[in-house]
């Protein structure tokens, strides 16, 4: 039921040397409301199901000595590709320190490419309206998939139907190792040869990428970026927060929502590093942006650098900033000179790829980023996903952390749903629940603007400094008991609201109302008295 040796590309064979450098295992997380399988009925699901998943079937075998690229080879489903997690906490917030945790175990593609973790009856699981959620994290080898093709080997996973019985091919008998090295020794000459004709072409490229570029014909190439906080090596440990929110909020006629979040994460990224005594001018987002697919290469995308503007004071016009620059980016990228530069990796030796990888100085700081984080956005279809009789409700992703990328952001759709991640680090990011507050304020305040402008209005930027001082006594109030508020209006004419309890389904709170449609000095009178010691 399983395609036969099939030899990993030099860019996927890249993504799997690197792992040994730094993680990047992905870790695919949907949350299943309703489901009520056992550990046994799920087994029997999987090891079906993976049967027809031709990548499913699959693990790594490594050549000796690196002298030609590894080659994915049969493997049937085990045990071992299962794992059922007991948590000590079994609510929302057990689980997010349970998910920070499992980023630092990373997978050996040499026993198996893929593993399907579960956490049962999580209790506080947003949007799961039986107060519980099932959560399965799909954790796959980054040789094996890239995003898009990691969320269609999840899809064919949980789908309500199982997938089509693939075409089968007969696999080849056990290679022994000195065929296959045979095989490598065999190609080195002609890898070389082809690496220099190609490495002339690249040159010849390159040089008239310079030329459009002076002429105008071709953008600029994007200017780094200056280290920040959390651009810092992340240390060992992880943590991860979740935002889930509702995917009609974040749509909008004039933008995306990849960009309506991007332009929150300038406002909260910028205010958490002024705060922690950063002068802020410039920010940036490394994105992974899809590529043209390759024949038999699975990682097909690439990484440009955005800015983000955070001088821009407004919303409206910054998001359009950053949606023009990201084009910007894209119509470079894509330029096909470009591609001429990347054939030459494609035919690359496996002993001279395998030495670049092992020898890069991750270690080394270097004086710029393309990125002061990355952002990745994945749209995993529509919510008609099952599993032991529970519907879809959430997914989400996790980018991995680098030696100087201490903080990443996901954006991860599906079905009604969007749910924006943060992953970093206690040496990067103590203060997590601060930054997470801030990026959920900034959401809100992004598509309030946008809300206005939809209704026919558009609210000025100017008096905001004139509620600075209000509002952050407010903040402090409502933080030292647990509340929340919100601002909504205009700058002109705000009105503010508090709650009990901050939200995890929504930006809009769901808990107690303390107040509503308030003026600023009303909020803080009824935050300070409801402050006080009880009498």
């Amino acid at each position: 039921m399983t395609a036969g040796w099939t030899q990993l590309a030099p860019r996927d064979a890249q993504m799997y040397w690197l792992t040994e450098r730094i993680g990047n295992d992905q870790y695919l997380l949907y949350c299943f409301d309703g489901a009520h399988g056992t550990p046994e009925s799920l087994r029997r699901l999987v090891a079906r199901r993976s049967a027809l998943i031709p990548d499913l079937c699959v693990k790594l075998r490594e050549v000796p000595r690196n002298l030609d690229y590894p080659y994915w080879v049969p493997r049937p489903f085990g045990p071992d590709q299962i794992v059922e997690h007991q948590l000590p906490d079994s609510d929302w917030s057990g689980f997010t320190a349970a998910m920070g945790e499992l980023l630092t175990d990373e997978l050996d593609a040499r026993s198996t490419p893929w593993r399907l973790h579960m956490f049962r009856d999580v209790a506080g699981a947003p949007w799961c309206e039986s107060g519980v959620g099932s959560i399965a994290v799909l954790q796959i080898s980054h040789a094996l998939a890239d995003g898009r093709q990691a969320s269609t080997i999840a899809r064919a996973l949980f789908g309500s139907q199982d997938p089509p019985v693939p075409t089968v091919r007969r696999a080849p008998s056990r290679l022994p190792d000195g065929v296959l090295v045979a095989r490598g020794l065999g190609r080195l000459p002609l890898r070389v040869a082809m690496t220099f004709v190609r490495g002339v072409q690249a040159f010849r490229a390159q040089r008239e990428i310079e030329r459009l570029t002076s002429a105008g014909e071709l953008p600029a190439p994007t200017v780094g970026q200056q280290l920040t906080k959390v651009n810092s090596r992340p240390g060992p440990t992880r943590v991860v927060r979740m935002i889930v929110l509702p995917a009609a909020e974040l749509r909008s006629s004039e933008v995306t929502v990849t960009i309506m979040v991007l332009t929150a994460i300038s406002s909260a990224l910028a205010e958490y590093l002024t705060g922690h005594g950063g002068t802020v001018d410039r920010l940036g987002a490394e994105l992974p942006v899809a590529s043209h697919p390759r024949a038999n290469v699975k990682n097909n995308f690439r990484n440009v650098g955005v800015d983000l503007f955070p001088d821009e004071p407004d919303v409206v016009t910054r998001a359009q900033r950053i949606a023009a620059a990201l084009a910007e980016r894209r119509s470079r990228a894509d330029n096909p000179l470009f591609a001429a530069q990347s054939r030459v990796g494609s035919v690359l030796a496996a002993p001279m790829l395998r030495h670049e990888v092992a020898n890069y100085p991750f270690d080394g700081i270097p004086p710029t980023v393309s990125g002061n984080t990355v952002v990745s956005s994945v749209f995993r279809g529509a919510g008609d996903l099952e599993l032991d009789g529970g519907t879809v409700r959430f997914t989400a992703g996790f980018p991995s952390l680098s030696p100087v990328m201490g903080l990443t952001h996901g954006i991860h759709g599906i079905g009604d749903t969007v749910t924006v991640t943060i992953t970093t680090s206690p040496d990067v990011m103590p203060d997590v629940d601060d930054y997470e507050a801030l990026l959920r304020r900034s959401i809100a305040d992004v598509v309030g603007v946008f809300d206005e402008r939809a209704r026919g209005t558009r609210p000025s930027t100017e008096g905001v400094a004139m509620a600075a001082t209000g509002e952050a006594e407010l903040q402090e109030l409502t933080a030292s008991k647990g509340l929340v508020f919100a601002q909504s209006g205009t700058d002109e004419q705000p009105i503010y609201q508090l709650w009990e309890q901050f939200p995890q389904e929504t930006v809009q709170a769901v808990g107690k109302v303390i107040l509503s449609n308030a003026t600023l000095s009303e909020a803080i009178r009824v935050a300070r008295d409801y402050t006080k010691p009880a009498s």
